[in-house]
């Protein structure tokens, strides 16, 4: 097939086949999901994603540790015989620290969208989420079957008997699948327009390129939804999830009560600011710049938009929709242009939060508002 609009055609022809899978467009991100079988946890952000793994690893290495021997953090999450019990910790510890996802996910759940669980029958938070998790849709092993199907009628298209494939080809999708540029794609929509006419399958035989693209495309949908676990390809994929036991360890929350002393360098004018943890929060260095400490979520950055003019009804309208869990999403996406826009604007940043040794803290931010504008447009 030496024809290059032959091959284009055969290669749209098995890309139309596979990207109608019903879980496209599929996402890097979007491996927590199918690992905890929950489709709330769709269109996650990445620290929200980081934040998950690691507060899953610590509860799956409680709830289930006959999965943590021998084995890294993230391959106890795929282990998980039920993901519930453990997703249900992690909801709970995540209330405060980022109450939008907390709300978004308890608002995606059946029994809580149909009032059939009263929170007020639950001595423990867990418990009421452990019973409200239950019961599901089981998008792992769908999006599984789903794989599997488009994957024969690829090959086949292909004209490739899916049983018997060609050595060759197997061998040719592995090399396309080491390629550096492949973890650059963040969605298997890119991951195909690379493949088809981005140079992906530059160096493979054009008689074997159709088998070839069904076959990586397989490989990197499969690592997302675990079917099976590839925690190789996954981990090249997000390379901040590849973590030891002991550099998860560092992660584990401290006792808010102990009096840790958390810092972070103003961006403004390079003060460090200091405060001690506890029941009351202890300023033991400010700078007039910071005016919040917290997580990137949603929620947290209405507090840090709070701190500018942006006028007491829309600020009254923006409440309304974080307390409407139909405008949840449109409330995300107001505040997260607002931030960006004041923040290009120079007048506000963030800067990591240090914690000595412990990286405890590690989903906190220090948020400062700098300077106004030194002119401004007059009309």
């Amino acid at each position: 097939m030496s024809n290059p609009e032959e091959l284009y055609r055969e290669l749209a022809l098995v890309r139309g086949i596979v990207e109608g899978a019903f879980f496209s467009p599929l996402r890097v991100l979007d491996w927590p999901a199918f690992c905890f079988n929950q489709p709330g946890l769709l269109g996650l952000e990445a620290e929200e994603v980081f934040d998950l793994t690691v507060r899953g690893a610590l509860a799956a290495e409680t709830i289930y540790p006959a999965n943590a021997e021998g084995r890294a953090p993230l391959a106890w999450l795929w282990a998980m015989e039920d993901p519930e019990p453990v997703l249900a910790q992690v909801l709970a510890s995540l209330r405060h620290d980022r109450p939008l996802l907390f709300h978004r996910l308890l608002y995606s759940l059946g029994p809580v969208r149909d009032g059939s669980l009263d929170p007020e029958d639950f001595e423990l938070v867990e418990d009421y989420l452990t019973q409200a998790l239950a019961g599901g849709a089981d998008i792992r092993q769908a999006a599984a079957d789903e794989l599997s199907t488009l994957t024969k009628r690829g090959l086949a298209a292909a004209g490739m008997e899916p049983a018997s494939a060609d050595p060759k080809a197997s061998q040719a999708a592995r090399a396309v699948l080491a390629k550096p540029r492949l973890i650059e794609m963040n969605n298997d929509s890119e991951l195909l327009t690379w493949l088809t006419l981005g140079g992906g399958m530059r160096e493979v035989d054009d008689a074997l390129a159709p088998a070839v693209m069904v076959m990586v495309w397989a490989a990197w949908c499969a690592a997302i939804v675990g079917a099976p676990p590839n925690l190789e390809l996954l981990t090249r994929l997000q390379p901040n999830l590849e973590m030891t036991a002991p550099e998860l360890a560092l992660f584990a929350p401290p006792d808010r009560q102990g009096g840790q002393v958390i810092n972070a360098a103003c961006p403004y004018c390079d003060q460090t600011n200091s405060l001690r943890l506890g029941p009351e929060v202890e300023e033991l260095a400010r700078c007039p710049h910071l005016i919040y400490v917290g997580s990137s979520d949603e929620a947290h950055l209405l507090h840090v938009l709070g701190y500018f003019e942006l006028g007491a009804d829309f600020s009254a309208l923006l409440e309304s929709y974080y307390r409407s869990p139909a405008d949840l999403e449109l409330f995300a996406t107001i505040v997260d242009d607002l931030y960006e826009m004041i923040s290009s604007q120079g007048r506000l940043a963030s800067a990591p939060v240090d914690c000595g040794g412990s990286k405890g803290f590690y989903f906190l931010k220090a948020f400062f508002a700098g300077p106004p504008p030194e002119s401004e447009t007059q009309h």
